[in-house]
């Protein structure tokens, strides 16, 4: 089967997966939408593991330069660290708040080697970003599955913050509190798609490397 017909077929099961989320946002009850799409629930713990899947399979793609496959690996490492707290182990709180360097209780030094560290993934980050830019462009990714799984992916991670941001924003500027319901539904879309966002890269990933190999065999003479 060609790559379109493999990315028509992710995109069916990822629509019957939004109607799964759909379904379980509406028919569990609180205690088991906690249990299945909470800080520490099963969702959380599945995204953990597919993102240092996600690390370990960058690693090994060859066609990939070396210093980018360190750097993807790195960012998916510390992306699963954050799903489970790890890196909260060692600070007082996530380094990835901003609350957490106007806590009084939270030493100087603290701070600042925190800060240090995420304006070092923040870098690498962006570094990844023109990296991948430029990759697009060149091999005119939006217009091949991978570019379009990635794409997808890369425009969903805000979208999820703010859905995960919402309901507090609205309830602390304007006095604003949504229906237990539509918070639960709404909790079940933004874990459910998180979980999502390493399988959906994983399968870029596989839509660019079968893309490479198709080119070299093209290319090939005889």
């Amino acid at each position: 089967m060609s790559q379109r017909h493999w990315f028509w077929t992710a995109f069916v099961v990822l629509v019957a997966y939004l109607a799964l989320l759909a379904w379980l946002g509406v028919t569990l009850s609180p205690a088991q939408a906690e249990t299945m799409f909470g800080e520490e629930g099963g969702f959380e713990d599945l995204s953990a593991v597919f993102w240092l899947g996600l690390a370990a399979a960058v690693l090994v793609a060859r066609p990939i330069r070396l210093p980018h496959r360190v750097g993807m690996a790195l960012v998916a490492g510390v992306l699963a660290a954050r799903e489970e707290g790890w890196h909260k182990k060692f600070t007082t709180d996530s380094l990835f708040k901003t609350d957490y360097y106007q806590m009084a209780g939270v030493p100087a030094m603290e701070k600042v080697l925190a800060g240090i560290v995420v304006l070092m993934l923040l870098a690498i980050v962006l570094w990844l970003l023109v990296a991948g830019a430029r990759e697009m462009v060149a091999r005119s990714g939006w217009r091949r599955p991978w570019g379009m799984a990635v794409l997808f992916s890369l425009g969903l991670a805000p979208l999820l913050k703010a859905v995960d941001r919402a309901p507090s924003i609205l309830h602390v500027r304007f006095g604003i509190t949504l229906p237990e319901s539509l918070e639960q539904l709404m909790l079940a879309f933004e874990e459910g798609l998180e979980f999502a966002l390493p399988v959906l890269l994983l399968v870029g990933l596989a839509f660019y490397l079968a893309d490479r190999q198709l080119r070299r065999a093209t290319v090939r003479p005889g």
